[in-house]
């Protein structure tokens, strides 16, 4: 998939997507931020930070900074109300713009499912956080009954190229979490691993806390 595709698609959508998400996605995004434990005058980073649905529920004398290479996302985030303090770039998750050690901690919610290469994005936000920092992630996942992973095999050829709804969001409906939290030999240490499962193949999701382990 062409960056610029994405870019497209995602250009698109910008205008549907909260709606969109609220009616396949919904999931309250305070318990993800809350989980990061921040302190007044840390940086966090708010990695593909889209339309902006994490950033209410950042608190009060937070620097967030949200990246994200669609213009037109960035556009919706700017709309929302937010007691952080947000500063926004158009970036690349897989080609951060930011030096080693440069956050406090991050948040990814519903991102590296949508991302071309998961494991080099999981990996540029484990160099630009620090040591120790706290990474929380809510995603789509993988199902963990085989049942349910049939209906997702159907669904992912024509969500990852046409996407779901049609043109609006490109996704990987077997982003599979064991294979990039347990397999990749990334420097992480899980902290909390919550999957929801449903009979659903749309609802199932992850929610994980990892720290940075590195060096």
């Amino acid at each position: 998939m062409q960056i610029n595709q994405v870019i497209e698609t995602y250009d698109r959508g910008a205008a549907d997507y909260d709606a969109i998400m609220k009616r396949y996605w919904h999931i309250e995004r305070e318990p993800l931020i809350a989980s990061l434990q921040l302190q007044p005058g840390q940086i966090v980073l708010d990695a593909a930070v889209g339309t902006g649905l994490n950033l209410s529920a950042y608190p009060e004398g937070v620097n967030v900074v949200g990246i994200d290479f669609s213009e037109k996302m960035l556009n919706e985030a700017r709309k929302k109300h937010v007691s952080a303090d947000i500063t926004f770039n158009i970036s690349d998750l897989c080609n951060l713009d930011f030096p080693d050690n440069s956050f406090d901690a991050a948040a990814s919610g519903f991102t590296l499912c949508v991302v071309e290469d998961p494991v080099l994005a999981l990996k540029e936000i484990l160099r630009v956080t620090k040591p120790g920092a706290l990474i929380a992630i809510l995603d789509y996942c993988k199902s963990q009954d085989p049942e349910i992973q049939k209906w997702q095999e159907l669904i992912a050829d024509g969500s990852s190229q046409l996407g779901f709804p049609t043109g609006k969001i490109k996704w990987d409906a077997l982003m599979d979490y064991d294979e990039l939290i347990y397999n990749s030999k990334l420097t992480i240490e899980v902290l909390a691993d919550d999957r929801t499962d449903s009979p659903n193949p749309f609802l199932c999701g992850c929610q994980f806390l990892l720290k940075n382990s590195k060096g």
